[in-house]
């Protein structure tokens, strides 16, 4: 039902307004970000004014003198090719005093670095002849020292298109508007051979794009005031580097697994306020929000339910997946803050990170403190304000500072709704008041060197609806579910950690790290039958620690490492042969994993990891420690045009203690957990093909995969309205996946778009039982995403998603007999979402965002339908 109905006054997370729904709703805010928009950039230009009167100084231009050894880049004529043109001469009317020469070092013309100049006549544009630096006097402001050579990012050799010196000169963009040709005798160093990132953290990427990357073709984000020319070169040599599928820097070219690259902005395009509904809108990627405020994330057909998790979740990492249930809450509890990127493997990824990376792994990296400082700056901050619809508002602030050694950010961020009112019944006149939210978080970072500590707390207070009045079904944990106005939760979450990060010798680079993750629910549910609320308090505890070390030597690079967890889970609705004390585990872990590259084209690598649980034998009688292998080759048949990778990994999933231990009274249903449940296994077989064609502003590819399950963990009606989780069978899971991407710089546009099919089976223990569909694994889906800039003015993305028809993990419940009668086959949609933006000044920008454009009524779980229509508004400013 639309949430235009209206109804009483709501209790919300902020106060109540009149003809809040729909889009009036976000008029007055529209016209109030407007009016600031256009009074920022008078003041703006009142200012500019004020500095253009004074007199700047003109520094005077000199040839540069060459380092001995080498010649002058002026002289530098490739056979078969024009001398670069000079720069035009400076007006007459700004003078430079005489200062002392610089030192020697700083001569060398070096990629990304080059003497400032307020030249108008030097544009990024039009490479001029490298000259002597013009002798510049120190000031106390600036301290001039020698440009370091760019240290090499990735692991593998860097594959540029085709060049020899008498085609091609490689262009250096200096600092400001000027810019430098280096002729191909002086082209940068070759990347390393090896796998030691030098100068990149150890498990953090660069943030160099790859070409083209996923919905980010169209140059730059008009926000970032980057410098085009410098990023066209940086496409040049380097593409995107991922640590997430080997823990270790690769190219993702040299990745054998399937890696999607994501980011921020392009989550933050979408218009989405948690991970799951944002993340839908990438290949391969599924979310299903249903009844309580649950929300489950999947890839490729192996769907999750919400006491148990078939995907991991990592920050920065290290895992966020709950120790009770192994889900992670890609809810309004888990706030999107302070991304840099997100990488996603779709693929198993448990002989690197064990149990729950089954179908895949989701990485959320964060920024640090230097990525909001500017160079040349010792400051940056950043500060959003959005509102919109349903009276939501979201703030977010951040501010990063650096002295000496040390560098630290501190950010803030809340946000509040009182949600699209789902339930609203205007035959009844029922208002639905259980979908507020109300989050708060801080969070902070330090580095010292090779040291970096981080922490964030979360409180959070949401609603949680069941779904549709009336209808009753067994839907996610809760066995049979219906719609209770008066539920309600508040979390609290901890996370803190501790990262060393040390370059030991050339070879040789180590990290550690030691995390603890706490979380608080306290859930007050409402009884079927009348009555008080009923309440719910459980308590969470994570403590772990990683170390490994990566060693390289020529064309062989090994990762080993080893890492722990201790679980500790404090509720009260356990078996009754259990107590509060006996739901706890320990998990212990070693791996490793090599590479090695016989010829730059071709790239073997191998790896394994060993789990052991240490858990009561009470509460998991079939405990068995587990082994995960994996095996890989990436061969590049035509460098920068055509790859071709396959690979082989084996997973697995261990029950999760609510899944073994739980014993729950939900409504008018009963859930129990099972001491004999076996661990799920998964053997996958995957071959892609990557094609890059019209000088790689073209990229398709193609993947086929196959997945054999075991042991399928679910629920089970075993009498009545009680059900118990149990080994129902094996699945078997084929399909393929079709990407392309292109680049349309005339238009300075990117689009993309992404098929996937699924052939996803369950097969009974039983040989005769017939095979069925799995759960929440639709035949097809397409995704589709575009992006056009206006220069650095405007731009305009656009999210589309179809999701074919697939069934839920429900059945409808006879209310006479309280058997099950069939399964609930959910229909087909479509939906998309898109963002409209504009730069007000340099470092403030206006963002229109809008989510179910096409106001698509579907449900992505029985009884609970999607969010209708919604319009919101953010303002964003940096320094």
């Amino acid at each position: 039902m639309h949430s235009n109905v209206s109804g009483e006054p709501l209790r919300g997370a902020v106060g109540v307004h009149a003809g809040r729904r729909g889009p009036r709703a976000i008029l007055p805010w529209s016209i109030l970000l407007c009016a600031l928009a256009v009074a920022h950039p008078s003041l703006a230009q009142a200012q500019s004014s004020t500095t253009t009167s004074e007199s700047a100084p003109k520094v005077k231009r000199k040839k540069r003198v060459a380092t001995p050894g080498t010649k002058p880049a002026a002289t530098a004529k490739p056979a078969g090719t024009k001398p670069a043109r000079t720069a035009k001469k400076p007006p007459k009317s700004r003078k430079a005093p005489k200062v002392e020469e610089a030192p020697a070092a700083s001569e060398i013309p070096v990629l990304g670095a080059g003497p400032e100049t307020s030249d108008p006549s030097v544009t990024a544009t039009e490479p001029v002849v490298a000259e002597p630096p013009v002798p510049v006097e120190p000031t106390p402001m600036v301290e001039t020292q020698p440009t370091p050579a760019p240290a090499a990012p990735v692991a593998a050799p860097v594959h540029s298109a085709p060049a020899t010196a008498s085609t091609l000169d490689v262009v250096a963009p200096a600092t400001g508007s000027q810019s430098a040709v280096l002729p191909a005798s002086q082209t940068p160093a070759p990347v390393a051979r090896d796998n030691v990132p030098i100068s990149a953290p150890f498990a953090e990427p660069a943030m160099d794009r790859p070409l083209p990357p996923p919905s980010g073709l169209a140059s730059l984000d008009p926000t970032t005031g980057a410098d085009p020319l410098e990023e066209s070169v940086n496409r040049v040599l380097s593409e995107a580097v991922v640590t997430t599928a080997s823990k270790r820097n690769q190219r993702i070219a040299d990745v054998p697994l399937t890696v999607s690259w994501i980011p921020a902005e392009e989550l933050e395009g979408t218009g989405q306020f948690s991970l799951c509904e944002a993340i839908q809108y990438f290949p391969g990627m599924e979310c299903r929000r249903g009844s309580m405020r649950k929300a489950a994330v999947s890839a490729r057909g192996l769907g999750s339910n919400y006491l148990s998790n078939r995907l991991l979740l990592l920050k920065d990492g290290r895992p966020l997946t709950d120790p009770w249930t192994g889900q992670f809450y890609a809810d309004e509890t888990t706030p999107l803050v302070n991304l840099k990127q997100v990488e996603v493997i779709r693929g198993p990824g448990s002989s690197l990170y064990g149990s729950n990376a089954f179908s895949g792994v989701i990485n959320i990296i964060e920024r640090q403190p230097s990525d909001l400082i500017a160079p040349g700056r010792n400051v940056g901050m950043e500060a959003r304000v959005l509102a919109g619809q349903d009276q939501t508002w979201r703030v977010h602030g951040t501010a990063a500072g650096r002295g000496g050694p040390v560098e630290a950010l501190l950010g803030y961020y809340g946000y509040g709704s009182d949600g699209p009112q789902l339930f609203n019944d205007a035959a009844t006149g029922l208002v639905d008041k259980n979908q507020d939210s109300m989050v708060h978080q801080v969070n902070g970072k330090v580095r010292v060197g090779p040291l970096a500590l981080d922490a964030d707390f979360t409180d959070a207070s949401i609603g949680r609806p069941g779904g549709t009045h009336g209808q009753i079904s067994t839907v996610g944990n809760c066995g049979r579910c219906h719609y209770t106005p008066n539920d309600e939760e508040s979390v609290q979450n901890f996370n803190a950690s501790a990262q060393v990060d040390q370059q030991v010798t050339d070879n040789l680079r180590v990290f550690g790290q030691a995390y603890g993750f706490f979380k608080r629910r306290d859930v007050q549910m409402e009884s079927a039958f009348g009555g008080e609320p009923t309440r719910a308090l459980g308590k969470r505890r994570r403590l772990g620690g990683e170390v490994r070390a990566l060693y390289s030597a020529g064309p062989v690079s090994v990762t080993v490492g080893g890492d722990v967890k201790f679980d500790n889970v404090n509720v009260p609705n356990v078996l009754p042969e259990l107590s509060m004390d006996d739901t706890k585990q320990t998990i212990y872990g070693g791996f490793v994993d090599a590479e090695y590259r016989p010829f730059e084209r071709l790239v073997f690598s191998a790896g394994a990891r060993y789990d052991r649980y240490a858990i009561p034998e009470k509460v998991w009688r079939q405990r068995t420690d587990q082994i995960s292998p994996r095996a890989s080759v990436v061969f590049h048949a035509v460098p920068e045009l055509l790859t071709v990778r396959t690979n082989y990994g084996r997973a697995f999933r261990a029950p999760t203690l609510a899944e073994l231990a739980i014993n729950q009274q939900m409504y008018a249903s009963t859930l129990m957990g099972n001491a004999d449940l076996r661990a799920e296994t998964l053997d996958t077989f995957e071959a892609a093909v990557d094609f890059w064609p019209f000088d790689r502003r073209v990229r398709l590819t193609g993947t086929g995969f196959y997945n054999v399950a075991n042991n399928f963990i679910n629920q089970e009606l075993v009498f009545g309205s009680v059900s118990q989780f149990r080994n129902q069978g094996n699945a078997r899971i084929a399909g393929f996946e079709l990407e392309a991407a292109a680049q349309i710089p005339s238009i300075n546009s990117s689009f993309d778009v992404a098929y996937q099919f699924l052939d996803a089976k369950s097969v009974p223990y039983d040989s005769e039982m017939p095979e069925t569909r799995l759960d929440y694994a639709p035949t097809h889906r397409i995704y589709a995403r575009g992006r056009t800039n206006i220069g650095k003015v405007a731009f305009a993305e656009l999210y589309a998603l179809f999701v074919g028809p697939r069934f839920d993990p429900g059945f409808q419940v006879d209310e006479t007999t309280g058997l099950p009668t069939q399964r609930v086959e959910l229909s087909g949609y479509i939906t998309a979402s898109a963002r409209v933006g504009f730069n007000v000044y340099d470092g403030i920008s206006v963002s229109f965002l809008g989510s179910n454009l096409f106001n698509a009524a579907y449900e992505e779980a029985h009884g609970f339908p999607a969010p209708p229509q919604s319009f919101f508004s953010e303002v964003k400013v940096r320094y």
